[in-house]
């Protein structure tokens, strides 16, 4: 996907960032389809999360699951 018309990027500092990007390295192929996709990276010691997608809606859903996706690791990682 070359284009990228919305982005969105999360930038977590302070996490365990071995548990964040195993979690979404499994979850990468279920976050990407033909109008946008999520991408995870670790620069400078933090955790990147970038979102792009080439329609707004694309982007909300995408971002929606991101949201998700991070509340239920840190919700897991309180628990264990």
């Amino acid at each position: 996907m070359n284009e990228c018309e919305f982005k969105a990027v999360f930038s977590l500092e302070h996490v365990d960032k071995e548990l964040i990007v195993k979690s979404f390295k499994t979850l990468e192929k279920e976050m990407r389809f033909g109008r946008g996709f999520v991408s995870i990276d670790v620069r400078n010691g933090d955790v990147v999360i970038t979102v792009c997608a080439k329609d707004l809606t694309s982007l909300r859903s995408l971002v929606s699951g991101v949201m998700k996706s991070l509340y239920l690791i840190f919700r897991v990682e309180e628990l264990g």
